[in-house]
């Protein structure tokens, strides 16, 4: 029943352009230009079987390549990265043969470029062609843990969370949507691609990243909504950002720290809602950072449960390739507890506790406590295996403005013996991907390169 109506509501929506003129890039690329390049790929890609790849981060072309798609019954793949490897990999694994893109030239030879052309027919009677509960459009997770893992998500996975996300935070055409986060990471693709979309709204073009940059593109556009990540959010504290006041400022892949949000307030006077999920649940639940809340609130789609201290979900945008019981409910990986009849609240990650001396510890845990000693911005704390395999060891990379020992001190105060870390050492800035998640890859690196820090930091 659920299916038959997200595909009616689906069906409808693509066949509804908004009023001419309305932008959909604050640029001056409308609605009615989307739905012409719509047409354009269509007629350029054909009868198209298999997956298409879609090499562009234009908010406007990847719009128009899901029109395309969901006209047409193809699925696409938004790669995390334009490179040749990365590339070659997909056409491994799906036979991707053709890709949509705006720079045709940059592709590399074993790709058929698919490049819209602008055509005056924005009309775009064209009815669904694709099952509500069909693999659609792939992504990949942030690479922040191990290699990116793909995962599909199905138009009913994507509608159901757009038009909710369009309902719940009121979105409409008098919106204007400024983010720092890439379009081929499912928070930026949905709302800097999907959720305005289906309210209407216009999309600043540019993704910004550094605190200069979000300052032109607010004063240029006036954006009423920021869509960020935790560690831009943090560049405010050095970098202010007073005199922009958008209606509603939203955070999103990785805990937000209260203090940050609470700068952004002051410098801005608007609240920051941080949405907690992942790639494949999607979204699962909120709460204001801004006055230190750690309930976080289930989206009213969502069933949830705590089975052993574990989250599960149930909701309409979670992956295909999740897991499930007889139920439907995913194990999420995150450790959580009841708070009240509204909310719970999450303990850490299940994966993230080990053994130190035979004592249990969290690593999430660790990272927290470290993180509120006085001049530490930002840590991460990783567990390595010693020689015998049997025995683990805690490794922290610390962004602050102290010594070492200054840090082990004060940790000593925080933390039980077996949890402080056997090294710590101290960085100007943690390393992190595109979408704001800590780059494990380069940070294990520099937890483990002798030649850079010569010796173990041993606690006293």
């Amino acid at each position: 029943m659920h299916q038959e109506h997200i595909a009616d509501r689906i069906g409808q929506w693509i066949m509804t352009t908004p009023s001419p003129g309305t932008e959909f890039l604050a640029s001056g690329v409308s609605y009615q230009d989307v739905y012409a390049l719509a047409n354009s790929l269509r007629k350029s890609l054909g009868k198209q079987e298999g997956v298409v790849c879609v090499c562009s981060s234009d908010q406007a072309l990847i719009a128009a390549s899901i029109l395309a798609a969901l006209a047409e019954g193809f699925s696409l793949v938004l790669p995390h990265a334009f490179s040749d490897p990365v590339l070659r990999e997909l056409q491994n694994t799906f036979e991707v043969r053709t890709a949509i893109t705006d720079e045709p030239e940059s592709l590399p030879a074993f790709l058929n470029p698919a490049q819209p052309e602008r055509v005056a027919d924005s009309s775009f009677n064209h009815p669904l062609r694709i099952d509500p509960d069909q693999d659609f459009l792939y992504f990949f997770t942030g690479g922040s843990t191990d290699a990116p893992k793909m995962w599909p998500k199905t138009p009913e996975n994507l509608f159901s969370e757009a038009f909710y996300h369009s309902r719940k935070w009121n979105l409409s055409s008098e919106d204007v949507i400024l983010a720092t986060v890439p379009p081929h990471h499912i928070y930026g693709f949905l709302f800097t691609v999907l959720v305005p979309f289906v309210a209407s709204a216009a999309v600043v073009p540019e993704v910004v990243t550094f605190p200069e940059e979000i300052r032109r593109a607010m004063a240029r556009y006036a954006p009423s909504i920021f869509v960020s990540v935790p560690v831009h959010y943090k560049m405010f504290q050095k970098s202010p950002i007073s005199g922009q006041s958008p209606r509603l400022a939203l955070s999103s892949a990785g805990m937000l720290d209260e203090r940050d949000a609470a700068c952004f307030y002051r410098q801005t006077g608007t609240r920051v809602i941080e949405i907690y999920g992942s790639t494949e649940t999607g979204g699962i639940a909120s709460r204001d950072r801004v006055f230190g809340d750690s309930v976080l609130v289930p989206f009213e789609l969502l069933d949830w449960k705590i089975v052993r201290d574990q989250l599960e979900v149930r909701s309409p945008f979670i992956s295909p390739a999740c897991a499930k019981d007889a139920e439907g409910f995913f194990q999420t990986g995150d450790r959580a507890k009841p708070a009240g009849d509204k909310g719970f609240i999450l303990l850490g990650r299940a994966d993230g506790v080990i053994k130190v001396g035979g004592r249990r510890i969290d690593l999430h845990e660790v990272q927290d406590k470290l993180r509120r000693i006085h001049g530490v911005e930002d840590a991460v704390a990783l567990a390595f295996s010693l020689e015998n395999g049997r025995e683990n060891e805690i490794r922290a990379l610390v962004q602050a403005r102290q010594d070492i020992q200054d840090i082990r001190e004060q940790a000593q105060g925080l933390l039980e013996p077996s949890a402080i870390p056997r090294r710590i050492y101290v960085v100007e800035r943690i390393p992190t991907s595109s979408t704001g998640k800590y780059d494990r890859e380069k940070v294990e690196s520099l937890l483990t390169d002798e030649a850079i820090h010569p010796g173990p930091d041993r606690p006293a």
